[in-house]
Formats: structure tokens, sequence, C-alpha cells
């Protein structure tokens, strides 16, 4: 019976499949989201350059284009392509922001560090979690100790008045 390996199933959902819904299956497929990395940025890079017959390598390159290592969610790959989608500067992946008043770096979802702003995309999980809510806090409050501007995300903020306060935030308006 044939098999597909992961690079090869990648390439044939690109004939089904928008160029979001490709970014976030290789957001998670280079991620660590439930399993182990199924292949690197790399390896996917060389098959798309390497296979001669590839339906939709326009869409395929597109979405290679805008797939990043360590993203840790679909929301957080759905936030960072919304902002793009809005004409905002692509947001960096958990940027390294070292906290002094807890001596560690954190790494928010998305952030721009030069203007210290940091997304971070909260599940539900995080407010029925009571160990999770607790860490949050603790984290927020680090990293804005530190300096930092965070903007908290679900499901039910309004992408309208968070595209506003990001566009003032980076000096965007």
């Amino acid at each position: 019976m044939p098999v597909l390996n992961p690079l090869q199933v990648f390439s044939q959902l690109a004939s089904v499949c928008s160029v979001e819904s490709l970014v976030k299956v290789g957001d998670a497929a280079i991620g660590n989201w439930k399993s182990p990395p199924q292949f690197t940025l790399a390896t996917l890079t060389e098959h798309i350059s390497e296979t001669k017959h590839l339906r939709a390598r326009p869409k395929l390159e597109a979405a290679v284009d805008l797939i990043r290592e360590d993203v840790d969610s679909p929301m957080e790959t759905d936030l960072r392509l919304w902002a793009i989608s809005r004409n905002l500067p692509e947001p960096e992946v958990h940027p390294a922001v070292y906290c002094p008043t807890i001596d560690r770096t954190l790494h928010p979802d998305l952030g721009y560090p030069k203007k210290k702003l940091a997304l971070e995309y909260e599940g539900d999980h995080h407010r029925i979690s009571e160990y999770q809510w607790a860490a949050d806090i603790d984290r927020v409050n680090a990293l804005r100790a530190a300096g930092w501007t965070v903007i908290r995300v679900t499901k039910s903020t309004s992408r309208q008045q968070l595209e506003r306060d990001i566009r003032h935030h980076l000096g965007l308006q």
C-alpha cells in the first residue's frame, strides 16, 4: 500500500486548501503543537523547489513565505495572518523579552520588539484553568514591568479595535 510522506501530503493539500490554511498546516507541521515536527521549513522549501510537477505551485510558494517556526497554535497563525492582511507590519513570533522582576526571558505569542508591544492570544483554557489564569497574570505583570505593552486577544476581541490599538502603539495612524 503506497504511503505519502508529510512533505508530499502538504504539497497535495495545495490543490484543495487556501494559502491561509496551508500556512496553518505548515506552522503545525514544523512546530510542536500536538506531535513532534513533521519536517523543517528548510526541507519544505527544498522539496517545493526540487519537485518538478507540483499542482498549485504558486500557492505553495506563497504559503511557504508565510510559514514560521515556533508557532504554538493555529490562533497565533490566524492572528499573525490577520495583522498582515490589515497591512500592519508582521509581528515576530515569540520574541525574547528579558523580564528582570522574575529574572527570566519570556516569549509572548507575537510581538513588535522595537516598540515593546506584545500580543497574547488567550484561548478559553486560559480563563477556565485556575493555574493558567494565575500564570498568565504573572506573565503579563512581568512583561509590563519590563516596559512592554501587552494586548490580550480572544476570539471575541473586536478586530477593528485591535487594529486601532496596534496602529496607535506602532505610530501608524
